[in-house]
Order: C-alpha cells, then sequence, then structure tokens
C-alpha cells in the first residue's frame, strides 16, 4: 500500500512571553506536517526518534494523536528528546535555544516498507548531520529506486552548523535526489547566501531538480519555480512566516501529491495547471493549520 513517509526530527517547543511560560506545542515542520496529513486521514507513517522521556511522551503524542503512524519512531533511553525554547521580548523579537542529547547509536529504527508511488518527505538538519545521515541516506536511495515521490524540505537553525562548507555536499546530494523541493526564503539564504527564489533556483537548484516551491514572505507569494516557467499564488501578510503555516504548505502539497497519484516524471515538467494546484493545495492547506493556533504565543513560532 502507497503511503506518505515522513523522515525528520520529533521535538516539543516550548514559549516564553516576556519571561512568563506562554505554552507549548510540537516542533519540527515535518513532524507538524506530518500530523496535518494524519488528520486529514492520509494514511502517514513517522520515521523519526524520541527518548523515552517526558518530553519525547508530548512530542509523540501530538503525533499518535492526530494519527500518525510511529511504528518507525525509535524510542532511545541514552539521551533526551530535542526541546527548543523559544523567548519573546515585548518589543516582537524571538529568540530560540536548543536543547537535546542525541546518544551515538541512535535512530535504530525498523524502516517502513516503501511501495510505488508513496510520497517520501525528508529534510531538514536529519538529512544532514552524519550520524543520522549514513542511517538515512541508503533508505532514501532505496524510495528512489522504487519511483517514490521525494520531497526535500532543506532548512536548519543557524547553530547546528558552524560552517556551509561542511553539508554542502549532502544538500547537494539530497537536491539530486529530490523530485520536489519545498523551501522558505530564510532557507535559501542561510544555505546559498542569497534569498531571491528565482536566483537560487536558477543558479543552484534547476540543475538537480526541476520543481521549486518556495514561500517568500518578502513579497507575500508562493512561488513555483520550474525550469523558466514560474506560477505564483498571493498569500497573507505576517501570517505565513508562522510555522504552522509552512508545515501547512508542506501538508497541502505532498497530500495533493498523494491523492492525484502525480509521478516524479510529472515533476520534471510540471504543466501550469499542475503547478497551479499544488499552490492552491498548499495555500489551502497552511491557511487551515493557521486558523488553528488563535493564541500569540503560538504565532511567534516560525
Amino acid at each position: 500500500m502507497k503511503r506518505i513517509i515522513c523522515i525528520g526530527e520529533c521535538a516539543l517547543n516550548l514559549v516564553f512571553r516576556e519571561g512568563q511560560p506562554a505554552g507549548v506545542m510540537p516542533g519540527g515542520r515535518i513532524a507538524c506536517a506530518a500530523s496535518l496529513m494524519a488528520a486529514e486521514k492520509l494514511p502517514v507513517v513517522m520515521a523519526s526518534e524520541a527518548s523515552a522521556d517526558p518530553v519525547g511522551d508530548m512530542a509523540v503524542k501530538y503525533l499518535t494523536d492526530a494519527g500518525v503512524d510511529t511504528s518507525s519512531l525509535d524510542r532511545f533511553t541514552e539521551g533526551r528528546t530535542p526541546l527548543m525554547i523559544f523567548t519573546t521580548a515585548s518589543d516582537g523579537s524571538t529568540r530560540v535555544t536548543r536543547y537535546e542529547n542525541y546518544a551515538d547509536e541512535a535512530f535504530d529504527i525498523v524502516w517502513p516498507r516503501v511501495d510505488d508511488d508513496s510520497v517520501v518527505v525528508f529534510g531538514g538538519y536529519y538529512a544532514l548531520d552524519q550520524r543520522m545521515r549514513a542511517r538515512m541516506l541508503p533508505f532514501l536511495n532505496h524510495c528512489a529506486e522504487r519511483r517514490a515521490v521525494m520531497v526535500y524540505v532543506p532548512g536548519f537553525m543557524s547553530a547546528q552548523v558552524s560552517r556551509i562548507t561542511r553539508v554542502m555536499p549532502a544538500i547537494l546530494e539530497n537536491l539530486e535526489l529530490a523530485s520536489i523541493v519545498i523551501a522558505r526564503n530564510n532557507d535559501l539564504d542561510l544555505i546559498f547566501g542569497t534569498s531571491p527564489d528565482r536566483s537560487v533556483y536558477a543558479d543552484h537548484i534547476d540543475f538537480y531538480c526541476r520543481s521549486l516551491i518556495n514561500v517568500d514572505t518578502a513579497t507575500r507569494r508562493i512561488n513555483y519555480f520550474s525550469g523558466k516557467e514560474v506560477t505564483q499564488l498571493e498569500i497573507p501578510e505576517r501570517i505565513c512566516e508562522t510555522m504552522a503555516w509552512n508545515a501547512g504548505v508542506i501538508a497541502g502539497v505532498c497530500g495533493a501529491i498523494y491523492e492525484q497519484n502525480i509521478t516524479p516524471d510529472r515533476l520534471e515538467t510540471p504543466d501550469e495547471d499542475l503547478r497551479r494546484m499544488l499552490l492552491t493545495a498548499g495555500a489551502k492547506a497552511a491557511q487551515a493549520a493557521a486558523a488553528n493556533f488563535t493564541e500569540d504565543w503560538q504565532k511567534s513560532i516560525i
């Protein structure tokens, strides 16, 4: 049975507003996208890891409550589940502090079965860190060989990589595996040193992957680039910067690829109708995800 396989970090976000705790919510765009898709009754399995600690229990519960299959999620005992502390000051500025303790031998998971036409979502720091990548890359290659649609979500915190040159070979390898890339302006800026998505696509991505969907908060558009073609969709101001909105774009695009039986070949040469359909599905899912976040503190997580 084909399904949507999400490979990414399972974490917990803890938000402080002006020195006071405001609330907690699940962390990681891919994990959040998995929850959103499972809530829509799509068959989603999460390949990840979380410590067998209270933080891990809460992070995993968000997934299971949404209906995500967590049979490929390793609950390790030596280490701690990543905890992201978002501290928002009265002027609206936000500082992010990350706490984690991964064991050297973690990520000991049973990979899910991959059938033809499955959708595989991977990315973030998980797809770059050598400890995880050594276990992940053979599986990703297997997925590509089975003609799965490979969705790459680049991005990481700047504190996780001291020099981009150290991880650039892995990023380029991920781009070559990808059928489609879903990014944000700050991801492109952090990786390639520039944020205008048109030039990033032409100079760095098009050679490896023909389809790029980018959330451009500067111009308030979602852009779909393929070769010399571009399709654009207007998006709301401010709310598009939140993690919920960006996870919603991933969920909407991947859900549409799954439900419409889009193949990797079609993403090599997507026509205007396909580009427009995927952008619309992404924006619709993003709006729905953002509508569920009614508290101001939830909107401070980007």
